[in-house]
């Protein structure tokens, strides 16, 4: 789990800023905001986000805007201690960035790539595979399922701890959202890790599989060996027909030999179901005679 946070991340850092608007107004709907003299201040969760937001914020605004940033000049405040960051803007510059209509299908997209950078996450549990939003407005989040249903991508909903929680589970649609977003090394490295994963889920049942059936042959055997001791104490082995005779010391001759081996061994070979039927019919008359 932890290399695919590493390549979302570091592939996350490195994208281009060719829609900075569209994406910075997803992040700034998805981080939990606070205000005070006339600046808002957004909580990141991680310093990777801070820097994607200090990225986005310069290329826009070597295009849009002019002056300080902050009444101090700095967008950015890191707590390194914490491993946070605080972004700052005026309020006025964030209600200009988070007017855009997003008309493109690209727009669409980066904006939808910034709400996730804010406040998704990517998991890998045992079993399964999970991509969360837990944006602070519900409005956000609806805004992400209506995207995302109209590339044929349903977001499952619920309440967690107070707060909605958009959730795929699907791979596929994983694999897709993640390309929509541009993160194409992400997509590529989850692909590789769920075919990783399958075979080894594949490797795992064949080995449990075999080793159950050795397991079992091995349980048949000292069963059917047993029967054959009973035989030889009670010296039973003129009331035993000779299909009956001959399996019996086939199996003594041949201890570890599966049903269908023994039954391959035979003067007239017979199938496994045979061969299970006859030591049910020697089961049977050893009961009878007390055995």
């Amino acid at each position: 789990m932890s290399a695919l946070k590493d390549v979302v991340w570091d592939e996350f850092l490195g994208l281009p800023t060719t829609a900075a608007q569209a994406e910075l107004c997803g992040f700034l709907e998805a981080l939990p905001k606070s205000g005070g003299r006339g600046t808002a201040s957004f909580a990141c969760p991680s310093p990777v986000v801070g820097r994607r937001l200090l990225k986005l914020w310069k290329s826009l605004k070597e295009r849009s805007f002019s002056g300080k940033i902050t009444l101090g000049g700095r967008p950015i405040e890191l707590n390194r201690k914490l491993g946070r960051a605080l972004f700052v803007l005026p309020e006025g510059i964030v209600r200009d960035i988070t007017a855009g209509a997003h008309e493109s299908e690209s727009e669409r997209w980066a904006w939808f790539r910034g709400l996730w950078g804010g406040c998704g996450a990517l998991y890998l549990p045992q079993s399964g595979y999970y991509m969360t939003l837990r944006p602070h407005g519900d409005a956000s989040g609806r805004k992400a399922a209506a995207l995302l249903g109209a590339s044929g991508i349903a977001l499952r909903k619920r309440v967690a701890r107070g707060r909605a929680e958009y959730t795929l589970r699907d791979q596929d649609l994983i694999v897709t959202c993640l390309l929509r977003m541009g993160l194409v090394k992400s997509s590529l490295f989850l692909e590789e890790t769920a075919m990783v994963r399958s075979i080894k889920n594949r490797v795992n049942k064949v080995m449990n599989c075999d080793s159950a059936n050795i397991s079992k042959t091995v349980d048949a055997a000292a069963a059917q060996l047993a029967m054959v001791d009973a035989v030889d104490s009670g010296a039973l082995w003129d009331c035993l027909s000779p299909v009956l005779a001959e399996l019996a010391r086939m199996r003594r001759i041949n201890p570890s030999a599966s049903l269908a081996e023994l039954g391959q061994m035979l003067s007239k070979p017979v199938s496994k179901s045979t061969v299970e039927y006859r030591w049910r019919k020697l089961k049977t008359l050893l009961a009878a005679l007390g055995r």
